[in-house]
């Protein structure tokens, strides 16, 4: 009896879970509307870091592009969900915000090419900013999931073009 009681409580919780999430995936306006949803936030609100994993397929790779001045190159910080997560967990300590400036998608089959731009800031005026990010969307026929994602900050060296900065 109590093993039935634990798999139907188990049951009941997986399908609260997705059910909470579904709104997220139906299309690739509506996760980038939950991701920038889930980053941002005043000083101690945590982060809804499962939300996060929803949003993301789990063969996902997260990039990020920077320009090393000593190396005098650009590089490369690979990582999958979970390493972009662990690197996020500040968020609630600072009070972290971005914002969607210009977004632009192209769509094919199953396949969605995504570019965004956004400014972000902290509540504490220690960093403010803006950024260009690359996604690539993979839709499995039910649901969409960011497949792979590509960004680097803005710099004196990379500034954004105008035209990915919205009206």
């Amino acid at each position: 009896m109590k093993q039935l009681v634990i798999i139907i409580f188990l049951s009941s919780a997986v399908s609260s879970f997705s059910q909470n999430y579904d709104a997220d995936v139906v299309s690739v306006e509506s996760i980038g509307r939950a991701y920038y949803e889930i980053v941002s936030g005043p000083i101690g609100q945590k982060r809804d870091f499962d939300r996060l994993r929803n949003l993301f397929h789990p063969e996902a790779r997260l990039v990020f592009s920077y320009w090393s001045e000593e190396e005098q190159k650009n590089k490369l910080m690979p990582m999958d969900i979970e390493g972009y997560i662990e690197k996020l967990d500040y968020l609630d300590k600072k009070g972290f915000y971005e914002e969607e400036l210009y977004v632009s998608s192209e769509s094919y089959g199953s396949i969605t090419q995504s570019i965004s731009t956004y400014k972000f800031w902290m509540e504490d005026k220690t960093a403010e900013g803006r950024g260009f990010t690359s996604y690539q969307y993979f839709y499995d026929g039910k649901r969409y999931w960011i497949l792979s994602m590509l960004w680097m900050m803005e710099s004196e060296k990379y500034p954004i073009p105008k035209a990915y900065l919205g009206k």
